[in-house]
């Protein structure tokens, strides 16, 4: 019976193995693959609001001492507009614009961007350009959904420090916006958003201060929206800068953005 029983036992393993053999299968792959183009759109606003609104109004200018600032009544869109400047012969002077430029950006590009801004040409000696941050402590600012983050600076905003005719720092939290090396200015004669007929505009460049960065897209609530920032920007004088007429004064800022 021992025999028979291991017998029986023997039998019934070569059919399992015989029923798992007639149950097996193979298999194969597709690959899917795709891209999804990225959209990329920037635009600014001068004399701001928390909505992001283009101001026309008289600016609020923040003179580094009394007298030095004469604010004009009016402003003109992509302008910033600080009036007569009155220089002093034994120290730096200054006058800061509140809410002087926004940046809008909306993109869908996985690896985020960056805004930086720079000068079209360097200002003639004795003058230089600040930035101040708005809703951040120093730049680049993370940029962020509306509403826009606007100034808080009030009294009277010290003005930056001159060697040798360049503007070496600013006061306050501020930074020197250079002007723009290695790039071609398009020949323009306007200022405005990108695409505007007759736009001003300095481009690559290897100098510049940064202005926004994020590391992924203006995504807020699944969509693509707009995301901002937005700064103080003030001119300083050095001692004894030179009188100058009005058409020797203007100069172009740039704001360049470039997908990570």
């Amino acid at each position: 019976m021992k025999r028979l029983f291991v017998a029986c036992m023997v039998v019934a393993e070569l059919f399992a193995s015989a029923s798992i053999a007639r149950a097996s299968s193979s298999s194969g792959t597709a690959q899917i693959q795709w891209t999804s183009t990225a959209s990329v759109n920037l635009s600014i606003a001068t004399q701001y609001n928390a909505t992001f609104v283009q101001g026309l109004a008289a600016p609020t200018i923040l003179p580094s001492a009394a007298g030095v600032c004469a604010a004009p009544p009016s402003e003109s869109a992509y302008t910033l507009t600080f009036g007569a400047l009155t220089p002093s012969s034994t120290a730096s002077t200054a006058c800061l614009y509140k809410n002087a430029l926004a940046v809008a950006v909306s993109t869908n590009d996985g690896a985020g961007f960056s805004v930086s801004q720079y000068l079209d040409s360097t200002p003639t000696s004795g003058v230089g350009i600040c930035a101040y941050p708005n809703g951040g402590a120093s730049f680049p600012l993370a940029p962020a959904a509306a509403p826009v983050a606007t100034s808080g600076r009030a009294g009277n905003p010290a003005a930056g420090t001159f060697t040798a005719g360049v503007l070496t720092s600013c006061a306050g939290g501020g930074s020197v916006v250079p002007p723009g090396t290695g790039g071609v200015a398009s020949a323009g004669t306007l200022p405005g958003n990108p695409g505007a007929p007759g736009l001003q505009y300095y481009s690559p460049s290897g100098t510049a201060l940064g202005f926004l960065t994020s590391s992924i897209p203006t995504v807020t609530g699944g969509a693509v929206v707009n995301w901002y920032g937005g700064e103080d920007v003030q001119v300083n004088l050095g001692a004894g800068a030179k009188s100058t007429l009005p058409a020797q004064t203007g100069i172009f800022l740039t704001l360049e953005l470039v997908v990570n």
